[in-house]
């Protein structure tokens, strides 16, 4: 069980408050037997249906099931103890327990006893909350996920048939999938991989996934998107799809042990169209990862502070649904730092700040693809080492790049590019976006179709002439990003 020894140092802090926000009580219990038994104390468990029993006892407390009859008992037992008190919180609307509670306190303070305060939320008063110590319980680790994946199998396979078909080292890949549940929705997501045919298999990764996709959906802060594309689908890029190919297997258990962190993410620089979000899709189809991706149009809010929530529940369901690819897209539009810092009251440099310090202090293997159109609205701390891995520089197409962006959309629309000049093609061209290249094959398409003839280097060559590339109509944007790249980036 994870940080005993932090919740140990708070009751021997002598807090006589301790308030533990989590939906896993049965964990939090399990934790406070393992302090209570390193520190020789006793524990107590109150709830308003059973009263308030010794845990080991088999009887409770006669009549302790009200609040503040259970808190006089509570003045009555002799020695140090611990004393958990579930959903107490709601009855802090009645004065006379508030006021119980404080006349307890400095007894406990005295005595080395604590009162444990648990629920999912645990709002205090204001005459409660400086006497109160937070403790957070946490997530379970791998070596807790571990133990309760086998366990887990050595029941199961008690009740009936169960096969175990993993490779070594599998059932460590299941564990890692499994970070980021909590005790309960990791042992729910196993049984039901398992139970669906009574066996465990490599085929299961994704029932774990879909969990997580549950999760997902009933948050409402991420979305969740479909990866269809894979790197070979993707024109261009050489330079970054050979930094991405040396990470391919970082997020592995098996890149733990050889010493190696999770690879962070990457700042994806440059002009509109080129494709960067396309790469984010495609990492996450490579890489066999659930892709998510953040809308700021969520996160901000009307009420005070709650756009800041809407984030740090943004931040842990990645967390939650980690390893995984998150999606920042146009990420100066989201937490570039602007002339609107004084009319939000500061709330855009509270978001920022908040943002930042989760790039860099985040373990989860949550890696971070941000693209960004305009580098003069991100604050310099963002683009410093260790928010981000590397900021690639994805520039307009070249000749060769072009014609590979050609021949990947034509065969994606069921036409072979041998029968294509691409090379004409790609002189055309010049100056075009991946995006505006691939409009232009759409809109030879429909010439085509409407013709009643096949698709021809005519049509695309006609296309691209009639159209006038981002690259013409803002040349002087495209010009300053290209000046502020050069020494700078990598290039993509």
């Amino acid at each position: 069980m994870p940080r005993l020894d932090e919740l140990a140092l708070l009751i021997q802090s002598r807090y006589p408050l301790i308030v533990v926000e989590t939906f896993e009580e049965h964990r939090l219990e399990k934790a406070l037997e393992e302090v209570a038994s390193s520190l020789r104390m006793g524990l107590w468990v109150w709830t308003a249906t059973t009263g308030l029993a010794k845990v080991l006892s088999l009887t409770s407390m006669y009549d302790t099931q009200e609040p503040l009859r259970a808190l006089a008992a509570l003045a009555t037992i002799d020695g140090e103890g611990i004393f958990l008190m579930k959903d107490l919180h709601p009855y802090f609307s009645r004065p006379e327990v508030v006021r119980k509670v404080r006349d307890l306190a400095p007894r406990f303070t005295a005595d080395r006893r604590a009162i444990v305060l648990s629920g999912a939320r645990v709002p205090l008063p204001p005459e409660l909350a400086p006497l109160a110590a937070s403790f957070a319980l946490g997530l379970p680790g791998p070596a807790e996920l571990k133990r309760l994946a086998e366990r887990l199998l050595a029941r199961l396979a008690r009740e009936r048939p169960v096969r175990v078909e993993l490779e070594p080292g599998e059932l460590d890949e299941f564990v890692e999938r499994l970070r980021g549940l909590t005790a309960f929705e990791a042992e729910r997501a196993l049984t039901r991989a398992i139970l669906r045919d009574n066996a465990l298999t490599r085929a299961d990764l994704e029932v774990i996934v879909e969990v997580k996709r549950e999760l997902l959906r009933r948050e409402g802060v991420l979305d969740y998107v479909a990866p269809d594309e894979n790197l070979a689908q993707v024109g261009g890029f050489a330079a970054l799809k050979a930094w991405l190919a040396r990470r391919r297997r970082a997020l592995e258990p098996a890149a733990r042990d050889f010493g190696l962190e999770p690879p962070r993410g990457v700042l994806l620089l440059g002009v509109a169209g080129c494709g960067k979000t396309l790469v984010a899709r495609a990492v996450a189809r490579e890489w066999a990862l659930p892709l998510l991706k953040l809308e700021a149009g969520r996160l901000y809010d009307k009420w005070v502070g709650e756009s800041e929530k809407n984030l740090e529940k943004a931040l842990h369901v990645a967390e939650h649904m980690a390893p995984c690819v998150l999606l920042i897209d146009e990420i100066e539009k989201a937490f570039g730092v602007g002339s609107s810092d004084d009319a939000d009251a500061g709330l855009s440099r509270r978001i920022v700040g908040r943002l930042l310090g989760w790039l860099q202090d985040r373990t989860a293997a949550v890696f971070v693809v941000a693209t960004c159109n305009d580098m003069s609205r991100l604050p310099p701390e963002m683009m410093r080492k260790g928010r981000f891995d590397e900021i690639f520089f994805v520039d307009l197409p070249g000749p060769a790049e072009r014609r590979e962006i050609l021949a990947v959309h034509l065969r994606k629309r069921k036409r072979d590019p041998a029968g294509f000049d691409l090379d004409r093609l790609a002189a055309a061209a010049e100056g075009f976006s991946g995006a505006e290249i691939e409009q232009a094959v759409v809109s030879a398409l429909y010439a085509a179709f409407a013709q009643d003839t096949e698709l021809a280097d005519a049509h695309v060559e006609q296309e691209l002439r009639a159209t006038r590339p981002l690259s013409v109509t803002r040349a002087e944007e495209v010009d300053r990003l290209r000046a502020w790249a050069r020494d700078r980036t990598v290039i993509a």
